[in-house]
């Protein structure tokens, strides 16, 4: 793993639910705020012009689903290198960039290269598919389908990734299904970049297992949609048992061992289509436990925001400006200084920032985590009650503890409270 994706803290930034105001000035205001998480990436979803056609027939189910009645879905686009209006300007972003580097924070916008909106298949029809008879083709998200056989298609958006590292000096990008474009195009838009700026942090939403060779050249980082979609949900409303985390971890090293993806608890997706049921409803205290479960394990833990304000409300990517934004209501000083204080163990740890992953049997399978973090020299023992009741395992071992709650050592067995955890560096 390349040490500056070791380092990595992501934390994703949902302009319209953001701020009240939505536009990426308003946001720069708060970038003092993300930096005191400890993040050191801010990935942005689009905000470049989407299209305004007010044809439902080219809507995605979710966006109707949503009863938003918003044509502007940031994710169905019409033109990939205008700055949209209801976001502000390309001088406000350049603002953005240079004040996020002042911070010590990197920044990565979002690029939606897997198919765009009818307005852009009208402008540029030799980019887009067509059937036998002419008629442009439609994905599931009854978006057009993006013609990667187009060597015009693949220049326009090479030199649309070229036009944001050079004209902004943005450091990566987040890449919007990735895993549906052919990989030879990620790995030649990537060589270009570099050439500009280097290093280049590359985050594909794709499975590592689907593609591994995804990180021989193209990408640094994938996602692992496993947790945050299907096991986390889970675990928190229906009482899956924890070892569910363990398979999917399994599924990712057994074809990619090493192989480098994100840890969230949420992400735009989950908030967006599951607002009713979003983490800190269910239980702030487990998604703390979340949490040190995503900063301590191998990869990249990565926020939402409004997470260090224990932001509960509905956030929705088709929502119209003003109408969902978080909760700032409670002083956020608390989770903001735990997060930090996860952040520099990830950081600073050597076993946690460099070492493998060994994860051990415990005697509550159902609800603990339990791994040891190695390098030949240090060790950390993790522990991860995600349970309601309390949880142990065998704990043979002298040690330091640097993080815990809920956590206590008798007759070599570490004991552990419902939603509590236990992050030690062990003696050698």
């Amino acid at each position: 793993m390349k040490d500056y994706v070791k380092d990595a803290v992501i934390y994703q930034i949902n302009l319209r639910v953001f701020t009240k105001e939505g536009t990426i000035a308003a946001a720069e205001k708060f970038l003092p705020d993300v930096a005191a998480t400890g993040a050191d990436i801010v990935y942005l979803c689009p905000f470049v012009e989407s299209d305004d056609d007010p044809n439902p027939e080219y809507w995605s189910t979710r966006q109707k689903f949503s009863n938003c009645q918003n044509p502007r879905n940031p994710y169905r686009l019409m033109d990939f290198y205008k700055i949209d209006k209801e976001y502000g300007t390309a001088e406000d972003f350049k603002s953005f960039v240079a004040a996020a580097h002042k911070l010590g924070l990197k920044v990565m916008p979002d690029l939606v290269y897997m198919h765009a909106g009818p307005t852009f298949g009208k402008r540029y029809p030799d980019y887009v598919k067509k059937d036998e008879n002419g008629n442009v083709k439609l994905n599931s998200y009854f978006f057009c389908q993006i013609d990667f056989d187009s060597a015009e298609l693949r220049e326009y958006l090479w030199q649309n990734m070229e036009y944001f590292v050079r004209e902004f000096d943005v450091d990566g990008f987040r890449c919007d299904v990735g895993g549906a474009i052919p990989l030879e195009f990620w790995v030649e838009g990537r060589r270009r970049i570099e050439k500009i700026k280097s290093p280049i942090i590359m985050l594909d939403e794709n499975e590592l297992n689907y593609r591994p060779e995804e990180q021989d050249e193209a990408f640094d980082i994938n996602y692992c949609q496993g947790w945050t979609q299907s096991v986390f949900p889970f675990i928190f409303h229906c009482g899956q048992p924890a070892t569910a985390l363990k398979q999917m971890w399994d599924k990712v090293n057994d074809v990619r061992p090493g192989g480098v993806v994100i840890r969230a608890l949420e992400h735009h997706d989950t908030a967006n289509d599951w607002y009713c049921s979003r983490p800190e409803k269910i239980s702030q205290e487990k998604c703390e436990a979340a949490y040190v479960l995503c900063y301590t394990i191998d990869g990249v833990p990565f926020l939402y925001n409004g997470c260090e304000y224990k932001d509960t409300s509905r956030h929705s990517i088709f929502g119209n400006k003003g109408q969902f934004t978080i909760d700032r209501s409670k002083d956020p000083a608390e989770r903001t200084a735990f997060l930090r204080k996860l952040a520099e163990l990830h950081r600073t740890e050597p076993a946690i920032r460099n070492g493998s992953t060994r994860w051990i049997t415990n005697d509550s399978p159902d609800q603990l985590c339990t791994y040891l973090r190695e390098t030949e020299t240090e060790t950390v023992f993790c522990a991860i009650n995600l349970g309601n009741s309390s949880g142990s395992v065998d704990y043979p071992y002298q040690g330091e503890f640097l993080l815990e709650r809920g956590a206590s050592v008798k007759q070599k067995k570490l004991q552990l409270e419902a939603n509590g955890f236990a992050v030690i560096r062990i003696r050698k």
